[in-house]
Order: structure tokens, then sequence, then C-alpha cells
């Protein structure tokens, strides 16, 4: 345990027994290291490589050091990053026949050890996504590509196999992962897991690695080439186990950055000493039905338990109102979002009417680490045992919970008949339809194990338009399709929130991450 954890459980222990030492008793609104920013991380960072690293929180750290060919701007619009512009019809990036993308880099780029940035890095990076020895977070999409090419130093010519209008999003790109460039020269060979750069990583972001302590912290410093220039000169990145203990760090002016709970931000927001960003996400909450398995399989019991959920309640009293209810898979920050699908009300009765009388039971699994999914999961068991469905509680570690079928993954496995969970898109509405035939678990994340004709065919419809407007239509069916045979039902569109240290200027997270522009950050107390 490190010293500042020392003096963040010293904390703790102070505010239980009503102690406030004299750091936290008098916020002010100045206060920090010009220059430096504390960034509290909850949990452990197990890795800094951008191919390997899992979760959003993780994965949104490593473009602190390494960067796309095309990000994401505040506005959720897709800006290039390491690209000159992002390829289009329009802009000739994308061929007449949506088979072929060019890609024209930007000249001048460095990396963080003074080495220009050039195709043959790209090409590099799309090799170590392929190479089996890396158990990269998506594979998937880069096995679409038919070849990648570098024609010389700045031009990146990628064939696709088959038309697929979201390959500009997903691709190299800052969509529900980021593949940040590596740096070809520093690898000995695309073999991620044992290469040394993983220890001190760097690449053309704003700062590179200088040290990275186990369980404790990752410091990093201003990369001298980054342009534009980082207007920081330090991050420090600080593991704190939990919400609770983040947010007491904050308020006590250990750390300048930090997520907060949804009953946290309120206690926040009336702190003077603290500023609150709120930033609606492209993920939404749901419950997921296991369609294959004996409770869920029948159409009436998944009505059954729509019906009987109180989403307003839920809507209230987890997530405090501050998340808008959801009816639809794609959130209202997307055009293709379908505004006239509407949730299944609360109407008990109804429920019990297509029980009619049999006995159910049904497993509510969750990931027991989050707190907000434990809380949904007892409101959902209250809601279905008072119309008849014997529901029973079932939280598991999230390593048992996403784990493969062969080590006896919950959700891969089928092992379950609802789900309470979430699910986050990508910069494209497409990676918010993770219900395909093709996905069905264990081979993909339909754990839902949901096959409907209907929505495939508009599911590869839309991967073969070249206008993005002839695609609403296809996201019409999809959505309409998912309401009315309910693999999933929705919750809330989530939107989280960030307490930062006042003197902190320049943050503006988007949909998916919040260190997109992290070289804008500036903090001058």
């Amino acid at each position: 345990m490190g010293t500042w954890q020392r003096r963040c459980v010293l904390l703790v222990i102070a505010t239980a027994l009503g102690v406030c030492p004299s750091s936290c008793a008098k916020p002010s609104r100045t206060w920090g290291v010009p220059g430096e920013v504390r960034i509290g991380y909850l949990g452990t960072i197990y890795t800094l490589n951008p191919l390997i690293a899992f979760g959003q929180r993780l994965i949104d750290l490593t473009q602190l050091y390494t960067q796309p060919l095309v990000g994401l701007s505040p506005g959720n619009r897709a800006i290039p990053v390491l690209c000159e512009e992002v390829p289009s019809l329009a802009n000739g990036g994308i061929s007449r026949d949506g088979l072929t993308i060019t890609y024209h880099l930007r000249r001048n780029v460095r990396f963080a050890d003074g080495v220009p940035f050039t195709s043959r890095d790209v090409a590099f990076t799309y090799r170590a996504i392929l190479d089996p020895r890396n158990p990269v977070t998506e594979a998937a999409p880069y096995e679409r590509i038919a070849s990648l090419e570098t024609p010389d130093a700045y031009t990146v010519r990628i064939t696709l196999k088959h038309r697929w209008y979201g390959a500009v999003y997903e691709l190299f790109a800052a969509s529900d992962y980021i593949y940040g460039i590596l740096p070809a020269h520093a690898f000995t060979s695309t073999d991620m897991v044992h290469a040394a750069w993983n220890e001190h990583p760097f690449g053309t972001g704003p700062f590179r690695v200088v040290q990275w302590i186990r369980g404790d912290s990752v410091e990093l410093v201003a990369n001298p080439y980054a342009r534009p220039a980082a207007k920081l000169q330090r991050v420090v990145v600080r593991m704190l186990p939990d919400e609770n203990t983040a947010f007491i760090a904050l308020r006590a002016h250990a750390i300048d950055f930090t997520d907060v709970t949804f009953q946290q931000q309120a206690e926040a927001r009336a702190d003077r000493g603290v500023k609150v960003v709120a930033v609606p996400r492209n993920e939404v909450d749901d419950l997921e039905f296991q369609t294959q398995g004996m409770a869920m399989h029948d159409l009436r019991m998944r009505r059954a338990v729509a019906y009987a959920v109180d989403r307003a309640t839920i809507a209230r009293a987890v997530y405090r109102g501050t998340s808008p209810p959801a009816a639809t898979e794609i959130s209202p920050l997307f055009p293709e979002h379908d505004a006239g699908i509407a949730a299944y009300p609360y109407d008990p009765a109804r429920a019990r009417a297509l029980i009619d009388g049999r006995h159910v039971s049904a497993r509510i699994s969750f990931n027991a680490s989050e707190e907000v999914y434990r809380a949904v999961a007892t409101i959902v068991q209250e809601n279905l045992r008072a119309v008849g469905i014997d529901a029973t509680l079932e939280p598991a570690t999230p390593a048992l919970l996403y784990a493969p079928p062969a080590s006896g993954g919950v959700l891969y496995d089928g092992r379950f008949d609802i789900e309470v969970g979430g699910w986050y898109g990508g910069l494209d509405p497409e990676a918010s339809e993770p219900w395909t035939c093709a996905n069905r678990a264990p081979n993909g994340p339909n754990v839902a194990r949901w096959c409907d004709a209907r929505y495939d065919a508009a599911f590869i419809a839309q991967q073969q338009r070249l206008e993005p407007r002839v695609r609403f239509s296809d996201f019409a069916v999809m959505q309409q399709r998912v309401h009315d045979e309910l693999p999933a039902m929705f919750l809330v569109y989530r939107t989280e929130f960030e307490a930062i240290n006042p003197a902190l200027h320049g943050v503006a997270p988007n949909m998916l991450y919040n260190f997109g522009q992290v070289e804008d950050w500036a903090l001058s107390p």
C-alpha cells in the first residue's frame, strides 16, 4: 500500500469517527499542484497495452499516451486524430463500391521518443491485433479486412471483404474499444503479452508513462513531441478500491478527478469545493433474458417481467432521477434512435394474467462489484415476487460472470434467466446491436441467445448502405423487433458523473470516454 493510499485509509477511518482532518475542514476552490493532475482510478490496472485492455475506464486511460486514427469529439462526432481527415465518400476516402478505405496520415507526427510516425506503425498494429498469441479485446472487426496496404509512408489502404458502413467508426477508431497506434520500432515482434514496451508504454499521445507501481499508481509526463502539446506537465493515476474512498480522497484534495456514484453526485453538487461534470453516455442499462432457458424461453414470460418491473421506481431510487428512461437499445444521442417506440408500462395485473397461475422460477444474475446493479436486482426481485415469479439473486464476480463456458462463465454458459447489466455502444449505432444470430453466445456477446431472421436481415442491410440516412429504416426495424420479442428490457440511458477540482479546466468528456481531449486539460490554482 502506497503512502497516499494509507492517507486515504486514514481519511476513511476519520470520517467514520466523525472527525475531519484539517485538509478537508474548509474546502477551497483553489487547490492542487499547477501543471499536474491526479486521477482517481477505481480498481486495479492490470495492463497498459491498449490492445489487451478490457473495460471502458482502462481503455480510456490508454488515450493518455496512444492515439487512434479517428477520434471522438466532445460533441460526439468522429474527428481525425492521426489521419488528415475521416475517410468518406465525399472526400474520396471511401471508394464508390464501399470496399476500399484510404487514410492519409498526418505528417510531422512523432512518437514520444522522437521517432516519426508512419504507415508502418499502422500496419504493425494491425498485425499485432490479428496475432493469435495476443488476447486482444476484439479482433473480429479486423478479421473483416481482406488486405491492408501501405503504398507510402503516409498512406494506409484497407480493402474490406464485404461492404461495411461502420468500418471507419470501428477500425483504428475511438469506439467501444480503442486500439491506439503502436510504435513498431519499439517492439521486437507482434507478441504483446511479453513486450518490454508494456512496462513504460508510449505512443503519439500527449503523455508517456514513466513509472507504473503495481496496485498503486501510474505516473505520466508530457510528451515533448505531441502536437498539440499538453498543457499539463504531469499526470498521476492513483488506483482506489471503491467510489467511497475516491470521493473522500477528492474532498481531501488528494486527487483532482474521479467518477462518482449517483448518490455522491448530489452531495458533490452541494460542496463548494467540488465541481461536478454530468456526462450522458452511450450506455443503456437493461435486463437481458436468456431466451433459450426454461424460465424465459416463452415470450409471454418475458413480457410478464416487462410489465412487472417498476422502471420509474428504479430510475428514481437507484439512478436518483439523473438518467432518462430507455425504451430502445439505441441512445437518443444518435439520430437513428426511434423515439416512437414506447417502453412497457408498469402493470402488475397484466403480468399476473400472462403468468396465469404457472409456477415460474427465475435466477437474476449481476456483477457483484457494481452496487448500482445490485440495487436494481433487488428491486426487480421484489417486483417479480409480487406477481408470483420466484426470483432469486445470484451475484457473481466479473471474472466469473464474463468467463468463457469452459471456465464456468455465467453469461456465456447461459447459467442465468435474467441478467441485470448494461451495454456500452460505440461511435456508430451498429455497436448498440449485439443480438444477431451469429453473435449468439458462446460465440459472441448475444448472451440472450436470441435469433430473429427479420432482425438479422435489417442488421445486414444497414451494413451494406453507403448513405447514413438510408440506414434509418434498418435501425427502425431492429429496434422494433427487439421491443416486440424482448431479448432485453431497457431501463435507463445512463448519465455518469465526474467530480473534479474546480481549478481543473478543459475537461470535456464525450459519450464514451473522459480522456479523448486530455491535451486541453489545465490546472492553475
